[in-house]
């Protein structure tokens, strides 16, 4: 691998960040750098050693992404220009299926010569049309279940029925029954001791269950943001 010389004040920089996680690759695709907070991300111990290897070699579940990241930074490195987008897998310190941010952008030597490319990923911040709704701007979704006080099926339809849809809607949203719709929603019933769709969604929005995007909704894929 060629040897790559990094600013130290851009190491401090990305040292120090724990929301934010680094990586440089450099135009073989393989990684000069990468801080904790990228590796914790990713689901895998800060002490795991990147440099030298391409994603796809690394135990992460997005490594199955690493034909698109490879061809995509080499389209960076020829138009020089950055690329943003959305990448939804199994990821962070949960380790769930959620999407996050990235950013990738050219890295430059001193003679203005494109050396590699700088990634950066954080979480992706969602605003959820109930919390519109009530004027909560701070409540962002969240990906892992805030309760365990519904199974993980209960919440999919406690879900749809704070977006306003019907039993008919969420049977076919979710390709089952109505009766088996209206199963969980009894189900639903008896562990909060109600008894209307009114009362649930009241119950779950007081409770703060209400910002909750279950796993079924995500779907794995990396998605390039235009303009």
């Amino acid at each position: 691998m060629k040897e790559m010389t990094l600013p130290s004040r851009l190491i401090r920089m990305f040292e120090s960040d724990p929301i934010v996680g680094w990586a440089i690759k450099d135009n073989n695709s393989r990684f000069v750098y990468v801080n904790d907070t990228f590796k914790i991300w990713q689901t895998i111990s800060t002490r795991y050693d990147y440099e030298g290897r391409n994603i796809g070699e690394i135990p992460v579940p997005v490594a199955e992404f690493a034909p698109l990241f490879d061809q995509q930074e080499r389209e960076i490195e020829r138009t020089r220009r950055p690329v943003r987008a959305i990448t939804t897998h199994i990821q962070g310190k949960e380790k769930i299926m959620q999407p996050a941010y990235n950013v990738q952008e050219p890295l430059y030597d001193a003679h203005h010569n494109c050396t590699g490319t700088v990634i950066s990923v954080r979480p992706v911040r969602i605003m959820t049309p109930t919390s519109l709704l009530d004027g909560k701007i701070t409540q962002h979704a969240i990906f892992e279940p805030p309760s365990d006080l519904f199974t993980e099926k209960e919440w999919e339809v406690v879900y749809l029925l704070a977006c306003g849809m019907k039993i008919k809607e969420i049977s076919s949203v979710l390709s089952i029954t109505v009766d088996a719709v209206n199963g969980r929603l009894r189900s639903c019933y008896r562990k909060t001791g109600l008894n209307a769709v009114s009362a649930l969604i009241e119950y779950c929005r007081n409770c703060g269950y209400d910002n909750y995007i279950p796993s079924f909704f995500l779907k794995k894929g990396h998605i390039i943001i235009r303009g």
